[in-house]
């Protein structure tokens, strides 16, 4: 297929499909004979950077713009807009990749397409398609819950002027809409293991509170996650809480059910009641170990039920999630017989969670999309990448590795190659089936190079060089793929 970028006619077809044939300068706007043909009429030009189209007369309803790019433009992130979404256009220079804007709102008739940053970009085949859904806000959240700790030992961000800011400001103003928030129970007790490894006053409920009403003040969303321990969990370690440690399980139940209930409680009482609520963090191996491993479906299943009534009863507008992990030792198989242990055993959860990244799993967005299709036919559950991250560098600050010690498919290291992955994961998430994917979310995005922090006492920090700002607080190109999509 010949395709060009200078010229474009639009065609109703099908009565839902609006196709956007590309044509060279020479050729005539002419319609086929058997449909009703409309010009895209050229706009005004918005400084060196925006060109528009205006495509009228389209019955009023939601649709997506479907439609194929090619670009070489590197530097500036290229981005197609529709009447108030966009997606950003991932550098892509010899082969056409597949883009999609979805959910756009036509109220008039009149649809306005736009193009941003559009050197040396090429775009064909348009296809305006009648969507089934009613709407979609793509969920674009970053896990904040050691920002207080930054702060409180001298961590800076800079805006895109370079000029020191409020954290939550700069990613609010640059396209942020969720913050998420890990509560332990009693984080940095001296007396008890590991609770020990972590500072004192970070990460307990004091904290979370606090960081709750600010997220909340940028008129942001919350995903606040259950830990159930005084330190991380993961499918490794789910130590119990200190004081949990001797409960018997009909009291552990029990506790689960209270301790959520009356955090949530606390969360409302101020006015920043959570969307969204994990219980327990990356749990295909269970929770609370030995009660709620996963070798006693019955019990794990009965302890996530028990956080799961307390939501119901405390924020009933809440969705709850329930997160597993993909990597390259957890196959999808282990998603099918985990999440089918949620059907059989009758857990009430909303939101399938996952954790991707491209350093544990080898896998490319396009990979993680063809995961979520076949996990929505599976179990008819709405999908949230709760953790994902990308290095810019190599290394850390010292020279020596981070946690991701590379990115799997995505070989590159640099802040260009991290917008990058950010852009194609996002339009990857776009093209799952009826929108079933809700966005995701960034690990560490804040959690940057301050001198004395680690991800434990002692330690160096191993994540500095996957965050959102670079080693000295400033604002990453990554930011375009997340201000240019939504």
């Amino acid at each position: 297929m010949s395709r060009s970028t200078k010229s474009f006619i639009i065609s109703l077809a099908l009565l839902a499909v609006y196709s956007l044939t590309a044509c060279s300068d020479d050729d005539v706007y002419q319609a086929p004979e058997a449909v009703d043909t409309y010009v895209l009429a050229v706009g005004d030009n918005y400084g060196d950077a925006m060109t528009g189209w205006n495509v009228t007369d389209i019955p009023n309803g939601i649709y997506d713009l479907e439609f194929y790019t090619k670009s070489s433009q590197t530097t500036e992130l290229p981005y197609l807009a529709a009447s108030g979404k966009m997606t950003a256009i991932k550098p892509s220079e010899k082969t056409w990749a597949k883009n999609v804007i979805k959910g756009i709102e036509v109220s008039n008739g009149t649809c306005r397409i736009e193009l941003g940053n559009g050197e040396g970009i090429e775009i064909a085949d348009l296809q305006l398609v009648s969507s089934r859904q009613a709407e979609f806000n793509l969920v674009k959240g970053g896990d904040i819950s050691l920002l207080s700790y930054v702060e409180d030992n001298g961590g800076k961000y800079y805006n895109a002027d370079g000029q020191s800011d409020d954290c939550l400001e700069i990613l609010k103003q640059n396209g942020m809409n969720l913050v998420r928030l890990r509560l332990y129970n009693d984080p940095g007790n001296k007396d008890f293991y590991p609770s020990n490894t972590l500072p004192a006053g970070y990460q307990n409920q004091a904290d979370i509170l606090n960081l709750a009403k600010r997220a909340k003040e940028k008129g942001m969303e919350i995903l606040l996650t259950f830990h159930y321990s005084d330190y991380w969990t993961n499918g490794d370690d789910q130590y119990k809480p200190h004081e949990w440690a001797d409960l018997d399980f009909e009291t552990l139940k029990t506790v689960v059910h209270d301790y959520t209930a009356d955090f949530i409680q606390k969360m409302s009482a101020q006015g920043t009641a959570p969307e969204y609520v994990a219980i327990g963090n990356e749990i295909q191996a269970g929770l609370l170990y030995p009660d709620g491993a996963c070798d006693d479906p019955i019990k794990m299943c009965a302890l996530l039920n028990a956080g799961a009534k307390a939501v119901r009863e405390v924020a009933p507008d809440a969705r709850i999630v329930i997160h597993s992990t993909y990597s390259e030792g957890i196959p999808e198989t282990t998603h099918k017989w985990f999440y089918g242990l949620m059907r059989d055993y009758a857990v009430d959860y909303d939101i399938i969670g996952i954790s991707y990244y491209p350093f544990w799993t080898n896998m490319w967005a396009s990979d993680f999309r063809a995961w979520a299709d076949r996990m929505v036919n599976l179990f008819d559950k709405d999908i949230l990448v709760v953790e994902t991250g990308y290095a810019w560098n190599r290394t850390l600050p010292d020279g020596n590795p981070g946690q991701l010690s590379h990115n799997g498919p995505y070989a590159e290291f640099s802040k260009l190659g991290q917008r990058d992955f950010i852009a194609d994961l996002t339009n990857q998430i776009k093209q799952v089936k009826n929108g079933r994917v809700l966005g995701y979310i960034y690990w560490d995005p804040i959690f940057i190079e301050t001198p004395g922090l680690g991800w434990i006492l002692g330690d160096k920090n191993y994540v500095s060089n996957t965050t959102l700002f670079g080693f000295q607080g400033e604002l990453l190109p990554v930011f375009d793929a997340i201000k240019y999509n939504n």
